[in-house]
């Protein structure tokens, strides 16, 4: 097992959010019965385990019944809007400075997959392997990813891009329109998919209109370095889910219960354990911060009964409640 779970950044799925809004669709429906934050667009700051980001791009295609639809929101995505390819376009002066940039900055945004790019004799791959094999066959994850990389060169190379001279391979050749773009695509694995182009294009100038260069945007909450961290990281959004329970937990964070138990006693901890702290992290810091009804506070934090909340709660602080809400709110 890796030292940290495969993370994802919620807001990397706002085009799919957005676009299934602008459809007419449930977007926060889909989000509201996975247990996720409703908010659209998703924060930036909420990172969900690798394989609830899966799914839930995967469901969106469902919803919409259009199979092309990843293809078509990674065809039409605003570059000048979503980092890392914004700040990759912006900065870099060649195309192979605008993929390794954008190599390099991915990792900011996901922990989940490694962007490469492989340079051998006359042809160059560019592509994205997942860190860990998806359950699933991700064929609409596959499909932006492509939608995104075409735009991305065509972007670049301006008149220098010829389709035909690129090959992609997706899990899923079927999800891609490639007969209306002349797109040749190949059938790949779950692990990933790429592009392998010629390595001339590599050294073409990025044609990329770039009026303002800009930094890398902050991100105010880096990508967790640690088991511990990332789980907790990953669970968070899920806390008023009223049966999280250990298993259901570890399969969030896409792992066999006791593979990731025996990881977590050797940091010196259990799921449970992180499950009670961090609901008890969560009810403490509303208690102090906000004027929510403690009946409310309970549910945001798994609990249908305030009793058995209340209960709890004074397990975890030595404290009831409404004493832990006196006693801080004044001291603060």
């Amino acid at each position: 097992m890796t030292k940290t779970i495969p993370l994802v950044r919620l807001s990397s799925v706002n085009p799919f959010l957005l676009e299934l809004r602008r459809r007419g669709f449930d977007a926060e429906g889909l989000l509201q019965s996975m247990n996720l934050p409703t908010d659209i667009p998703a924060s930036s700051e909420i990172f969900l385990a690798s394989s609830t980001i899966y799914e839930l791009v995967e469901r969106t295609a469902d919803i919409a019944n259009d199979r092309y639809l990843g293809f078509g929101i990674g065809r039409q995505l605003d570059l000048t809007k979503w980092d890392p390819a914004r700040s990759a376009a912006e900065q870099s002066r060649t195309i192979g400075g605008v993929l390794s940039r954008f190599t390099v900055n991915s990792e900011e945004h996901s922990s989940a997959s490694q962007f490469f790019l492989h340079i051998s004799g006359k042809r160059s791959t560019f592509g994205l392997r997942r860190v860990k094999r998806p359950s699933i066959p991700l064929a609409q994850n596959d499909a932006f990813y492509l939608g995104f990389m075409s735009q991305m060169l065509a972007s670049s190379l301006l008149d220098q891009w010829d389709v035909k001279q690129a090959l992609f391979r997706v899990v899923d050749p079927d999800c891609v329109p490639a007969s209306n773009f002349g797109f040749r695509v190949a059938k790949g694995n779950r692990r990933g998919m790429q592009v392998t182009l010629p390595t001339s294009w590599l050294f073409a100038p990025n044609g990329y209109n770039r009026p303002n260069a800009s930094a890398e945007s902050a991100l105010k909450s880096p990508m967790p370095v640690s088991l511990v961290e990332s789980i907790r990281f990953a669970l968070r959004p899920h806390l008023g889910d009223t049966e999280l329970t250990v298993d259901k937990a570890a399969k969030i964070c896409g792992y066999e219960r006791r593979r990731l138990s025996r990881s977590l006693r050797e940091a010196g901890t259990t799921l449970s354990k992180e499950i009670a702290k961090l609901r008890a992290e969560s009810a403490e810091r509303d208690l102090v911060h906000t004027d929510r009804r403690i009946a409310d506070i309970a549910q945001s934090v798994g609990f249908k009964d305030p009793t058995t909340f209340s209960r709890a709660f004074k397990g975890w602080t030595g404290q009831s409640p409404q004493s832990y809400r006196r006693t801080h709110t004044s001291s603060t």
